[in-house]
């Protein structure tokens, strides 16, 4: 929540706030005038390529981890073998368990996977890949994990009706974003513009066996680290809902199209009305949340500040009910009626913290939640579950 870790993820330069982070091919945003100022030194071309330098905030260091994930050679891929593994994602309870790795050359190895279940007695059939951010708009409709069935993907979810695969994608590629103008290509996408791309993708989707994955759409929006940048006004807001319906209705048309939808906000970045720009229950399938190790306003992970001032963010919200934290995210998914997700998190490397990982445990085993996914893939400042956090690990394994 308070970290700030810039750096160059596989797809790219990220920042990370948000609990922490906001995943590899998401990112985590530092909160507050230090975090906002490195956000607004973001562009949307600077997420691929090299580590963006961002301002030096004052005070304290802050970790905000944001990893950003785009086609890449370097893939997330998914576990099998080991113990619990939750149930197949679904709109309800069923508390799946995927994982984010990374394989040589983006082809998947199963004696990587079965490395990491191994060591934490999970079984995975779920695995998370990022499809953001995209260069152009034949990039976007033809995701990269499953456009070439050398690297695997395909047949592995043909391999089990149990598998399955979490892609996090942008609304739009870069070549139609405007960070500094979302209203520039959201209006466009608003009044259906769009659609057809939508369309494509879907078809594609379903082509390559894949018409029963999961999309987190608008990964992480309300970060201006992404190309699809939510903005700050309410007719930017609503703009950008309208787009994420008329995509997932133009998606959800293509015969043989199952995908479930994830709205996906990162944890402590902006303080939005989370309603103004919700996409409606009748759009979003799940609801997920982002949070690494870290608060936004302290830098302290849950071992040291406790899971309440983690949990509310209250040295960062001010009390607003608007502001993404976990407990108001928590609440407005209950609300709506809506199963929760953490499509990302983890900890920060060198934060062997077993409290938070219980604590999140607690979380996944009260509530009503699809899936989590650890984001294991050795990058972007977070640890790997293992030897380096043997702690963490061990209460991974007991949580989860």
């Amino acid at each position: 929540m308070a970290v700030l870790l810039i750096g160059a993820g596989v797809t790219g330069a990220w920042v990370v706030a948000a609990g922490f982070l906001s995943g590899g091919p998401g990112q985590p945003v530092v909160l507050g005038a230090a975090v906002e100022a490195a956000a607004s030194a973001m562009t949307a071309g600077s997420l691929e390529g090299d580590a963006t330098t961002l301002p030096e905030p004052d005070g304290p260091a802050v970790a905000a981890v944001m990893p950003t994930h785009k086609k890449t050679k370097l893939k997330g891929g998914p576990v099998a073998g080991g113990g619990n593994s939750g149930g197949t994602v679904s709109t309800g309870d069923s508390k799946a368990n995927c994982i984010y790795l990374t394989f040589p050359n983006g082809v998947l190895d199963q004696s990587m996977i079965d490395t990491v279940s191994s060591e934490t007695g999970v079984t995975y059939n779920c695995l998370e890949a990022y499809a953001n951010p995209m260069a152009t708009w034949a990039e976007w409709e033809s995701p990269w994990m499953f456009n070439d069935p050398g690297d695997g993907f395909d047949s592995w979810l043909a391999a089990s009706s149990a598998h399955q695969v979490v892609m996090s994608m942008d609304l739009i590629p870069q070549e139609a974003g405007s960070t500094s103008d979302p209203l520039s290509w959201e209006q466009s996408c608003a009044a259906g513009d769009y659609n057809q791309y939508a369309t494509t993708l879907a078809k594609n989707l379903v082509s390559y066996g894949a018409g029963n994955i999961v999309i987190r759409l608008g990964t992480e929006a309300n970060g201006n680290w992404e190309a699809d940048y939510v903005g700050t006004s309410s007719e930017e807001m609503s703009a950008w809902a309208a787009c994420f319906d008329n995509e997932v209705s133009a998606m959800r048309a293509v015969s043989g199209a199952h995908f479930l939808f994830v709205w996906n906000p990162n944890v402590c970045t902006a303080d939005l009305p989370i309603n103004e720009w919700y996409p409606g229950n009748s759009y979003v399938d799940i609801i997920g949340v982002d949070a690494y190790d870290a608060d936004c306003g302290t830098d302290e992970t849950v071992g040291q500040e406790g899971w309440t001032a983690y949990y509310t963010d209250s040295s960062s919200n001010g009390g607003s009910p608007d502001f993404p934290s976990l407990a108001n995210l928590e609440a407005f998914a209950s609300a709506n009626g809506k199963a929760l997700s953490f499509p990302e998190w983890g900890l920060g490397s060198g934060d062997d913290d077993p409290a938070y990982v219980t604590d999140m445990g607690k979380m996944f085993s009260s509530d009503d939640f699809s899936f989590e996914t650890y984001f294991d893939a050795g990058d972007d400042g977070i640890a790997t579950l293992g030897s380096d956090i043997p702690n963490a690990t061990s209460a991974y394994g007991s949580a989860f």
